[in-house]
């Protein structure tokens, strides 16, 4: 008797590691890579998202993505709310000249 429960547990532990399958491990995030090491918050960026090109200036990076500040608002322009992007659908970042004075 006491050897048939041996057996039992033993078949019951091999099962358990047979249905556990394969060790996972989680995938380095490589879309931070996808920004240069230069362009940091406050930075004015011209972004493209295939197409789609503007500029921004980088609010805050974020587990891969990026907030753009508001533009400076003017009398004739419409105030647009911030928008992230997420870094893996940006195919270009250029870091431009800040405005000279």
């Amino acid at each position: 008797m006491r050897v048939s429960t041996v057996v039992l547990a033993l078949a019951c532990l091999v099962t358990g590691f047979a249905l556990a399958g394969t060790r996972v491990k989680a995938l380095e995030d490589v879309s931070a890579a996808r920004v240069p090491s230069d362009i940091t918050v406050g930075t004015r960026v011209s972004m493209s998202l295939g197409p789609q090109s503007f500029s921004c200036t980088i609010e805050r990076i974020d587990a891969g993505w990026v907030k753009c500040a508001p533009d400076e608002p003017d009398a004739f322009t419409k105030v647009e709310r911030p928008a992230w992007y997420a870094i893996a659908h940006v195919t270009d970042v250029q870091k431009l000249r800040p405005p000279t004075r």
